[in-house]
């Protein structure tokens, strides 16, 4: 299994960059989030695989700090630019948005700030109940540690869990919405250009989000039920290897939760390529580069023979 997904890591690290370029024209720095942070993250489990594919030593210390970090980030990353997506889901289905420049650059300002500034506060703020710098799992490389406190239920699970709330929340509001004003909205879109945001894609979008969320929302559960077993310890008490790392024995119990953590991953990205893959314009891009391809080799194939 881990072989699969490794290769799926890399396959979808790369595939998850295609509709960047899309989301950009259309500012959607939410989206474009939701695939950076998808691509790195698959990128360090799959090299962290490679690594320690056969031993759980301590070795690539650099690469182990900056990598737990984002992982750390992407935590809170994901559910934050799902809420993003839908916050403007529902102002663009209660008509509550103007497509004013002002109001577009405050859209722009507020989801770079959700979708990159929190994490990376985020970051800072787990370091506090982080003493250990990562810990090592031989065939999955360096992850996280969170120290069993109560102080780490309210700095780290429940930030996530707030974020995830909120966004099916607004899911469910802007739902209701686009059912209150679908003709008008359906009316509204189709007046606009091929590349605005039409119905088809406006479901797809929140269906996106919300499975997203749900599979963020079911691995905090999953990392709080593991990390909390054991009982909880004193803050004082956690402090003691402050700064330190180490590895740490691999059981069944940690190879299944690695695994499912790994495979989310790989599923959540599935999930926000596949809404891209399914837009029409997409599909009519790639048939045309089919088909425009054995033109292109005829060409180059005349040129070669009468050169």
């Amino acid at each position: 299994m881990k072989a699969y997904l490794l290769v799926l890591s890399f396959v979808f690290a790369a595939l998850v960059l295609v509709p960047l370029v899309w989301y950009f024209r259309a500012a959607n720095i939410a989206a474009l989030a939701i695939g950076l942070w998808l691509s790195l993250t698959n990128i360090i489990y799959a090299v962290d695989a490679l690594i320690w594919a056969g031993d759980d030593n301590i070795k690539a210390s650099i690469w182990c700090d900056i990598s737990t970090l984002f992982i750390i980030g992407s935590h809170l990353a994901l559910p934050a630019a799902c809420l993003c997506i839908c916050i403007h889901l529902e102002r663009l289905a209660s008509f509550s948005q103007t497509s004013a420049f002002v109001v577009k650059q405050q859209r722009i300002w507020l989801e770079c700030t959700m979708c990159f500034g929190l994490p990376v506060l985020y970051t800072v703020v787990q370091s506090i109940v982080q003493p250990p710098r990562y810990i090592l799992f031989k065939g999955f490389g360096c992850r996280p540690v969170t120290v069993p406190s109560i102080l780490s239920i309210f700095l780290v699970w429940v930030p996530p869990l707030i974020l995830a709330i909120a966004t099916i929340t607004y899911a469910g509001i802007a739902r209701w919405h686009f059912v209150a004003h679908g003709v008008q909205f359906a009316r509204d879109s189709g007046q606009l250009s091929s590349s605005s945001l039409t119905c088809n894609l406006y479901i797809r979008l929140i269906g996106m989000a919300i499975l997203e969320v749900v599979l963020s929302m079911a691995m905090t559960a999953l990392r709080v039920w593991y990390t909390l077993t054991p009982g909880l310890v004193s803050v004082g008490e956690s402090w003691r290897n402050f700064g330190g790392d180490h590895a740490d024995a691999m059981t069944e119990r940690v190879r299944v939760l690695l695994l499912v953590e790994w495979a989310s991953i790989v599923v959540q990205s599935a999930l926000f390529f596949g809404l891209f893959a399914l837009r029409m314009d997409f599909i009519h891009h790639i048939i045309g580069q089919v088909r425009g391809a054995p033109e292109v080799f005829k060409g180059r194939f005349l040129v070669d023979s009468s050169t």
